[in-house]
């Protein structure tokens, strides 16, 4: 019985998480993108293209344009909570993302969080956190991301001269973003 409060001491330990990848945020932000996309939402193929700014791991903004170069819906991401506002301005869509720090892996900077574990994964690292796993290169670059929950999110980063193509999927719904750098992340650093 004496064993109990030490290994309760332990196991709260080891959920507090033992370290953080921790990358020099120099030059990161703002991280600016045009971008071009297609997804398949609900059944629904689409076509898009638009512009990104990010200013924090957990702030951004992106306008999606329509025909002629109009901005027919701009997206506001602040700490996971992502609001889609018409072209007039009018909220028509709101939901949270399990991950707060999203928008700092789309400039290329992994979470400042503390994980659960790491271990090597084919020349990669697989980190994995509370919220589920991200396997980085041997710059810190996101290579994947695995969000648990209903239904979990993949995200696979693919870094091409001056692009990162996003491939997402969640349940059904897929979505394909190439992001052209313009600014910022730290994707430009490190060649392909």
């Amino acid at each position: 019985m004496r064993k109990f409060p030490a290994f309760l001491a332990l196991w709260f330990a080891f959920l507090g998480g033992c370290a953080s990848l921790e990358v020099p945020p120099d030059g990161t932000y703002p991280f600016r993108a045009a971008f071009t996309g297609s997804a398949t939402v609900q059944g629904r193929d689409l076509s898009f293209d638009g512009a990104l700014a990010v200013v924090s791991p957990e702030q951004g903004f992106a306008q999606v344009y329509g025909p002629g170069g109009l901005a027919a819906y701009s997206v506001g991401i602040t700490e996971g909570e992502v609001t889609i506002h018409d072209m007039w301005g009018r909220a028509v869509r709101q939901y949270s993302v399990p991950l707060d720090q999203l928008l700092g892996l789309v400039a290329g900077e992994p979470p400042d969080m503390r994980y659960l574990w790491r271990r090597s994964l084919d020349g990669r690292t697989s980190v994995t956190y509370t919220w589920g796993t991200l396997v980085v290169d041997g710059n810190l670059l996101p290579h994947e991301l695995h969000v648990k929950g209903d239904p979990p999110l993949d995200v696979r980063f693919v870094k091409g001269d001056n692009t990162i193509t996003l491939l997402m999927n969640r349940g059904s719904d897929r979505v394909r973003l190439v992001l052209d750098v313009i600014r910022g992340g730290r994707w430009i650093q490190y060649s392909p």
